[in-house]
C-alpha cells in the first residue's frame, strides 16, 4: 500500500454553486492574462524611447561633427590653394622678367633655386620655346627633364601637352592631370606662358609634389587636428599625414582642389575624440538608470508571467482532474480515522446507484453492504481502519441501489496530507463481475477443449523443443507411449524403437534439442505416414512448431492410426493390377483371331519355303544359290512369328508394376505393332510420327503400351464400318502423334470415325459404361487409373471441319524427369 500525499477532499457543493465559481475563476485568470502586457508594454515603450533619444543625440553629434570637418577641410583647400597661387604669382613674374629682357641661364638657375628652396614642394622647373623646344631646366639631372622636353625622337607626354596648349592658347598658367614616377609618386605640372605683348614665346614648367603640397603648403595646426589626405578621382590615396588606415566609423569630408579641381580632392577625416570624463559619467548613469529600470521591469514581467502560469497550471489541473474523475470507469471512496466516508466520485455512484448524498459522512454499516455479508464487511472494514488490508486487495459483494448484487475488487491504501500525517484511507472499486464470469467461461472451455482432446482416437502431444519436455499427452498418447518423451520422438524419427530409457534414446532427445534454426522457425504444418515397426501400425503424423503459453517454442504432433486405411488401399492396388492384367487379356481375348490369323501367315509361309527346298533336295538340284533365298525367307518369317509371339507374351504377361527410365521409341513401336495386327485386318493404317531427340520417361511400359493399343484399337473398331457424311473424303488412317512440350510428352491419337456424342463425352471414362453394344465399359477407366497413376492428364474432344464432326483425338499428357531427360535424348 503506497501512501496518497493529497489533503482530504471536502464534500463537493452542489452543482450550480460549482459552475459559479469557476465562472468567476475563468474571468478573473482571462483579466490576468491581459495584465501580462502591462510590464510587456512599458519596456518596449520605454526602449523607443531611449533609442529615439540615443539616435537624436548621436545624430546631432555627428551632424556637427560634419559641420567641424567641412569648415577644416575648407580651410585646407583655402590655405593650400593661396599658397599655390602665390607660387604661381612668382612664376608669372618670373615669366614677365624672361619675356622683357634676354636672360642667362644662370639668373634663371638662381631664380629657380630661390624659388625651390622656399617651396620645397616644387621639385622641378624648366622653360619651353614656342616650339615646345627645351631653353633651361632646373636640376638639370631631375628625371622630369626628359619627360617636359620635346624632341622631334620623344614627344611630350598627352598631360604635359595638353597643360602646354592650354597656356599657349589661354595665354594663362594651366595645370595638368596627375603625373606618376616610376616608384608610384605623384606630381602636378604648372605651365606659365612666357609672353611679350602678344606674342607667345614658350612656358615655365613647374613640377609639384603632391606629397610635398601635402606637407608644406597645409598649416600644421590643422594636419595635428585631423588627417588630411589627397585623393585622385578613382578614390585612391596619393597622399596623407598619418599612416593609420581609415576605418568604416570614421567621419570624412571632401573638396576639390581648384586649381587643379578636375583631378585632385581634399579629404579630411576626424580622429576619435577621448570626451571628458563629466559626459562620460552622465552618459553611464543614464545607460546604468535604464539597465535598472529594464531589470526592475522585465523582473516584473516575470513574476507577472510566473503568477500567469502558475494560474494556468493550476487551471489545467482542475480540468484534468475533474475530467478524470468524470471519465474514470473505477470508484474512489475516502474514509476518515473514523471510518466515516467523507468523499466518493461520480464513478462510485454510477457504480453502486447510491447518491453522493446518500453516502457522505455515513459510518459503517454502508447502504451497499448485502445484509448477508454484513458480518464479513465489518470485518474487513475494521481490518482496513487497523492498517492490516492486503496490498493485493479483497474480492467483495456490492449491493445497488435496486437490490441487484455485483462482484467487485477494493485496494485500500493511506491517505497522508502536505504535512506528512495521515488523516485517512483512499480506497478503489473495480467492478470484476464481466471478468469473473470470463475466467468461469474459460474455465469450462478449458475443459470442454481437454475432454474432446481425451476423447481422439488419435495420439495428440507437445514436446519443448529446446530440452526434449513432453508438455501435453492427450490419452491415446498415454495408451501407446506412456507419460514419456520417447513416443513423441519415436514418431518423429519414425524409426525407433518402443519407448526405453537408454543411452541411444538419450543422445537422441539430445540430438533433438539440437534441431537446427531453419527447422525450428519453420512453422508450416507437415504430414508423413509412418509405420512403427515396435506396433505394428501405420500413423498419419502431423507436426507443427508452435509457440507455448510460457512463450518457448514446441512442437505440436497429431498422430492417426491409419492402419486399416493402409490395408484396405494395399488390397485396393492389387485389385487395381488384377483388373489391369485383365484388361489386357480381355484386349488379347478381342485379338485373337487377328493374332491367329497374323501368326497363320509366317507359319504358312515357312511351311512353303520348307516343302519347296526339300522338293529341289529330292530333285537333286540342290546348290547353295538355290537353297539360300529360301532358308533365308524362312528364317525371316520365323523372326516374324517369334516379334508377335514376344510381344504378346510381354503384353499379358502377369507382373508386379515397375517403373524405369523408357525410351518413347520403344513403348511407340511395341503399341503400334500389336495394334497393327488388328489394324489390317480392317484395312486402317496407323501412320506414327515422332520428333528426333525424345527424353525417356519415368514410367511402367507394359502400362503405357496398354493405353496405346487399347486407344488405336478403339479407333480402328469406330473407323471399320462408318461411312462419312456428304462432302468429307474417306480417310482409312489413324495417327499417333507424339511431341515434347515444357515438362511434359504429349501422345495424341486421331481418328476419323464417328466422335463421340457431346452429351455422353464426359462419361466415356466412367466405368461400366461404354458406346459399344458388346463393350464392358472398362478399357477406358482402366486407361485413365493408368495414366493417373503417373500422375499425367487422359481426355478426349471431337474434331470438326467446319461444323461437321469427323473423328475424335485422344490426347495423353506425361511428365518427364528432367535429370533423367538427357539420357534418353534420341
Amino acid at each position: 500500500m503506497f501512501p496518497h500525499r493529497l489533503a482530504t477532499p471536502a464534500p463537493p457543493t452542489r452543482p450550480n454553486h460549482a459552475a459559479g465559481r469557476s465562472n468567476r475563476w475563468l474571468q478573473g485568470f482571462a483579466e490576468s492574462h491581459y495584465y501580462l502586457l502591462v510590464p510587456l508594454a512599458s519596456i518596449v515603450i520605454f526602449l523607443v524611447v531611449m533609442s529615439l533619444i540615443l539616435w537624436s543625440l548621436n545624430r546631432r553629434e555627428a551632424e556637427q561633427q560634419q559641420d567641424t570637418l567641412y569648415r577644416n577641410v575648407a580651410w585646407a583647400q583655402q590655405q593650400i590653394r593661396l599658397n599655390m597661387l602665390s607660387i604661381q604669382d612668382q612664376i608669372s613674374s618670373l615669366a614677365r622678367d624672361t619675356a622683357a629682357a634676354p636672360q642667362s641661364l644662370g639668373h634663371f638657375a638662381s631664380a629657380a633655386d630661390e624659388m625651390m628652396q622656399n617651396h620645397p614642394d616644387i621639385v622641378f622647373m624648366n622653360w619651353l620655346n614656342a616650339e615646345q623646344r627645351p631653353q633651361w631646366a632646373v636640376p638639370t639631372d631631375s628625371p622630369f627633364a626628359s619627360r617636359l622636353q620635346a624632341s622631334k625622337d620623344s614627344p611630350m607626354e598627352d598631360a604635359l601637352l595638353v597643360a602646354f596648349r592650354a597656356a599657349r592658347d589661354s595665354r594663362r598658367p594651366a595645370y595638368s592631370t596627375l603625373l606618376y614616377d616610376a616608384s608610384g609618386m605623384s606630381y602636378i605640372a604648372l605651365e606659365v606662358p612666357v609672353l611679350r605683348g602678344r606674342e607667345f614665346l614658350g612656358t615655365i614648367g613647374v613640377v609639384y609634389s603632391v606629397e610635398g603640397i601635402l606637407i608644406h603648403e597645409l598649416p600644421q595646426e590643422l594636419g595635428n587636428k585631423f588627417k588630411v589626405s589627397f585623393v585622385d578621382t578613382h578614390n585612391k590615396e596619393l597622399a596623407t599625414t598619418s599612416t593609420r588606415p581609415p576605418s568604416p566609423r570614421d567621419v570624412s569630408s571632401e573638396l576639390l582642389l581648384d586649381p587643379p579641381g578636375h583631378s585632385l580632392l581634399v579629404r579630411v577625416y576626424s580622429y576619435p575624440s577621448v570626451g571628458n570624463f563629466v559626459n562620460n559619467t552622465l552618459v553611464w548613469l543614464i545607460v546604468g538608470l535604464s539597465c535598472f529600470v529594464l531589470w526592475s521591469l522585465w523582473s516584473l514581467w516575470r513574476h507577472t508571467r510566473q503568477r500567469f502560469e502558475a494560474q494556468q497550471a493550476l487551471f489545467n489541473e482542475t480540468s484534468f482532474r475533474r475530467a478524470m474523475e468524470n471519465s474514470i470507469v473505477i470508484g474512489m471512496r475516502v474514509l476518515d480515522l473514523q471510518g466515516h466516508i467523507t468523499y466518493v466520485n461520480p464513478a462510485f455512484c454510477r457504480m453502486t446507484g447510491w447518491d453522493e448524498a446518500d453516502l457522505l459522512g455515513h459510518a459503517p454499516p454502508y447502504p451497499y453492504w448485502p445484509d448477508d455479508d454484513i458480518y464479513e464487511m465489518q470485518r474487513r472494514i475494521d481490518m482496513t481502519l487497523r492498517g492490516k488490508a492486503p496490498s493485493h486487495g479483497f474480492e467483495i459483494r456490492v449491493r445497488r441501489k435496486n437490490g441487484s448484487v455485483f462482484y467487485a475488487r477494493m485496494f485500500v491504501s493511506p491517505l497522508v496530507d502536505a504535512h506528512g500525517r495521515q488523516t485517512g484511507w483512499m480506497s478503489s472499486l473495480t467492478d470484476i463481475s464481466e471478468p469473473k464470469r470470463a475466467r468461469e467461461e474459460l474455465a469450462a472451455a478449458h475443459e470442454r477443449f481437454t475432454t474432446v482432446l481425451e476423447s481422439l482416437d488419435a495420439s495428440v502431444s507437445v514436446l519443448a523443443v529446446d530440452k526434449a519436455e513432453l508438455l501435453f499427452a492427450n490419452r491415446y498418447y498415454r495408451q501407446l507411449f506412456g507419460t514419456r518423451p520417447e513416443g513423441h520422438l519415436e514418431l518423429s524419427d519414425g524409426a525407433l524403437e518402443s519407448a526405453q530409457v537408454s543411452s541411444d534414446s538419450i543422445d537422441m532427445v539430445d540430438a533433438y534439442a539440437g534441431l537446427p534454426a531453419v527447422a525450428l522457425t519453420d512453422t508450416a504444418s507437415e504430414t508423413q505416414e509412418i509405420y512403427l515397426p515396435s506396433r505394428q501400425k501405420w500413423f498419419e503424423v502431423r507436426r507443427q512448431y508452435i509457440q507455448w503459453v510460457d512463450g518457448h517454442l514446441a512442437q505440436l504432433q497429431v498422430a492417426t492410426d491409419i492402419t486399416a486405411r493402409r490395408q484396405a488401399e494395399e488390397l485396393a492396388r492389387q485389385e487395381e493390377e488384377r483388373l489391369q492384367f485383365t484388361g489386357r487379356l480381355m484386349t488379347m481375348g478381342e485379338m485373337a483371331s487377328s493374332l491367329a490369323h497374323e501368326l497363320n501367315q509366317p507359319l504358312a509361309a515357312i511351311n512353303n519355303y520348307c516343302m519347296g527346298t526339300a522338293a529341289l533336295v529330292r530333285a537333286g538340284r540342290t546348290s547353295p544359290e538355290t537353297l539360300l533365298p529360301a532358308l533365308e525367307k524362312t528364317s525371316q518369317q520365323a523372326v516374324r512369328a517369334g516379334m508377335i509371339i514376344k510381344r504378346i507374351r510381354s503384353f499379358v504377361k502377369r507382373s508386379e508394376p515397375k517403373r524405369q527410365p523408357t525410351s518413347i521409341y520403344e513403348i511407340v513401336a511395341d503399341a503400334v505393332g500389336l495394334a497393327e495386327i488388328e489394324a489390317r485386318k480392317r484395312r486402317i493404317r496407323i501412320v506414327t510420327e515422332l520428333p528426333a531427340g525424345l527424353p525417356q520417361i519415368f514410367v511402367d511400359p507394359v502400362l503405357i503400351e496398354q493405353v496405346l493399343v487399347n486407344l488405336l484399337k478403339n479407333a480402328a473398331e469406330a473407323m471399320q464400318n462408318h461411312t462419312p457424311p456428304p462432302g468429307l473424303r474417306r480417310d482409312l488412317s489413324i495417327r499417333l502423334h507424339v511431341r515434347r512440350q515444357e515438362k511434359a510428352i504429349e501422345f495424341t491419337v486421331v481418328d476419323h470415325g464417328p466422335g463421340v456424342d457431346e452429351t455422353t463425352i464426359e462419361r466415356l471414362f466412367e466405368p461400366f459404361f461404354s458406346t459399344k453394344s458388346d463393350g464392358m465399359g472398362m478399357g477406358l477407366n482402366i486407361c485413365r487409373s493408368i495414366i493417373e497413376s503417373h500422375h499425367g492428364r487422359l481426355w478426349v474432344e471431337n474434331n470438326y471441319a467446319g461444323d461437321v464432326r469427323s473423328g475424335c483425338t485422344f490426347f495423353i499428357l506425361l511428365p518427364f524427369d528432367a535429370d533423367t531427360s538427357s539420357v534418353g535424348e534420341a
